[in-house]
């Protein structure tokens, strides 16, 4: 359900482009070998790499090759704006090097800095004026409208707080799509720690699967976490997307078929129930990746990438449910005001069934996933708002759900604050 972003672990550029730099020493270069199988290995192996590219750095701290290494394997860890000191130094000592603009203004925009990621992003424009054959190094001038936004945004802070729910609940891990009981009391969130020795790996991300925990709120903190036993976990995917407003009905992420699917599953006093479909309407060929029920159950949001009246990338859709059919009607677009030709995801649709959130990399994001707000008034959706910093960061701000009273929220993040991957923060 939430794919960790990999920047992309590269050979950033042929050594050849390397021959004016004074040779790394032995070791060093045997270590940056070692290093470049390493990140080939996945995610999981960051750690090792990350050690072994400071340990060739201890050898030769200012060379231009290793801090590039360097740079992109932390673009690629748990703390992408760690990545930032060795671009700059990267950057510095060869700035002819081809894409080393767009990493550190990419870094720089991390960070929050956009004034220096914008004329670096500048930067790479000028340096590389034709198409890149990787489509990520084209979006120099998206970066940089993200960077105006962000400056703008961060000028005007909004009135709220957020803070990181800590150890415990977060993990080194990816922890994310957390939802919570309509007292407060439970809190149930996907994570890709591993909660076992034996915990498998997902050979296709190089990843630990996911799975669905829980913690209870208990003498003023959060229990100890603990998965959801069987059947709502399986070996395979598991990932939590909504919770009908009575906290009995579990919207679960599988993707047992390969392209992903929505079920749903009930509880019975502490037993949930074998997940189920939630039918051919809502799932498709494609990929369905998170939903929510209106507060009536009339309607389910959800978002999917289907090729069928698509407005681009994820999309959100809504389908309303057929008391004669038994059964979720035909799905609808919600339309150009609410999807972009960027990705949406991780929708919530509040009590009063007019104003939904969500996260969007289009409209005015200051960087990758934003969350927005809309309503619906005279059966038109409103421009989405951008709920603004420090709701929303520079990265990914993703999976936002409001709590009973109104006056809280939950969502996942990428921040310096951070103890590695999304965390969980209480807003």
């Amino acid at each position: 359900m939430r794919n960790t972003y990999v920047f992309l672990v590269l050979c950033l550029v042929p050594d050849l482009l390397f021959a004016q730099e004074a040779p790394l020493p032995k070791h060093a270069k045997e270590l940056l070998d070692q290093a470049e199988k390493v990140l080939a290995a996945g995610n999981t192996q960051f750690a090792q790499a990350e050690a072994l590219l400071l340990e060739a750095l201890e050898l030769a701290p200012d060379n231009a090759q290793l801090n590039a290494r360097m740079g992109t394997c932390q673009l690629n860890g748990p703390r992408r704006q760690q990545a930032l000191p060795y671009l700059l130094k990267a950057q510095a000592a060869a700035p002819e090097l081809p894409r080393i603009h767009f990493l550190t203004a990419y870094a720089l925009q991390l960070n929050g800095r956009w004034d220096e990621a914008i004329l670096s992003y500048e930067k790479h424009n000028m340096a590389a004026p034709f198409q890149d054959e990787e489509p990520l190094f084209n979006s120099a001038a998206k970066h940089i409208t993200e960077c105006k936004n962000g400056k703008l945004l961060m000028a005007e802070p909004t009135n709220a707080e957020v803070r990181n729910l800590g150890k415990g609940i977060n993990s080194p891990e990816s922890d994310y799509g957390a939802l919570t009981t309509a007292d407060g009391s439970t809190l149930i969130f996907t994570s890709r720690r591993p909660t076992s020795p034996n915990a498998k790996v997902n050979k296709d991300n190089l990843e630990h699967f996911e799975e669905i925990l829980t913690s209870h709120w208990r003498n003023g903190k959060w229990s100890e976490v603990e998965p959801l036993p069987a059947p709502v976990n399986t070996a395979s995917n598991d990932a939590s997307v909504g919770l009908f407003n009575d906290g009995r009905t579990l919207l679960i992420y599988r993707d047992d078929e390969g392209t992903g699917d929505l079920f749903e599953s009930k509880r019975t006093g502490d037993v949930w129930s074998e997940p189920l479909s939630m039918g051919p309407n809502i799932n498709s060929a494609d990929h369905e990746s998170s939903a929510w029920f209106s507060f009536d159950r009339k309607w389910l949001y959800f978002v999917s990438d289907r090729q069928v009246d698509n407005v681009g990338g994820q999309d959100i859709f809504r389908s309303k449910w057929d008391d004669t059919a038994n059964a979720w009607g035909q799905a609808e677009n919600l339309g150009p005001t609410i999807n972009s030709v960027h990705d949406e995801e991780g929708v919530f649709v509040h009590p009063d069934g007019r104003t939904i959130y969500f996260s969007s990399k289009g409209h005015n994001t200051m960087g990758g996933y934003d969350v927005f707000r809309s309503r619906l008034e005279d059966g038109r959706w409103t421009k989405p708002e951008n709920l603004g910093w420090p709701v929303n960061s520079p990265d990914d701000d993703l999976f936002f759900v409001l709590t009973a009273n109104g006056t809280t929220a939950y969502l996942s993040s990428l921040r310096p604050d951070g103890l590695g991957e999304d965390d969980l923060y209480e807003v």
